[in-house]
């Protein structure tokens, strides 16, 4: 028998979530764990290779590599990006992230970042002039702000 939610994956917005080695394991499982149990797709991409390792020395497969260019610019997909770790200071200082936030500030696509007080929010917030990130509001913590999130896209679809 076939499940509801896995008839109708392919009406919801596509989610990736980048990832580099020095990751928060709570940010990235949590994510990834919440989205596929609520029947959203979700899919991990690296920065450079298909194995990444979190701070904790944690190996995590990614479903995809950056290289790959996993994303379609025509359909809406949302990037997610978590500051935990040593990741956020990854993903500010990658030439190649700084370049695909502005081309999704443009297109289709949709940021979240999970730290709304870092440094690659700050730069975030020069870069995307057209959709404001989707960020944890007020005093909501990560399990709060993924759970909303997860409500959000469930709705959308």
């Amino acid at each position: 028998m076939a499940l509801r939610y896995r008839n109708n994956k392919h009406q919801r917005m596509d989610t990736y979530i980048l990832i580099g080695d020095g990751f928060d394991e709570l940010e990235v499982i949590y994510f990834l764990h919440k989205f596929r149990r609520a029947g959203l797709p979700i899919k991990s991409v690296s920065l450079y290779g298909p194995l990444v390792f979190s701070r904790q020395g944690v190996g995590l497969k990614a479903d995809y590599e950056l290289a790959d260019k996993p994303f379609d610019q025509i359909t809406d997909f949302l990037l997610i990006l978590p500051t935990g770790g040593r990741n956020g200071d990854m993903l500010r200082h990658d030439a190649r992230i700084r370049a695909l936030l502005q081309t999704v500030d443009n297109g289709n696509g949709r940021i979240a970042i999970t730290e709304p007080q870092s440094a690659l929010a700050s730069d975030l917030d020069k870069i995307m002039g057209h959709r404001p990130p989707y960020q944890p509001q007020g005093n909501e913590d990560l399990n709060d702000f993924i759970e909303s999130l997860t409500s959000r896209l469930g709705l959308m679809a």
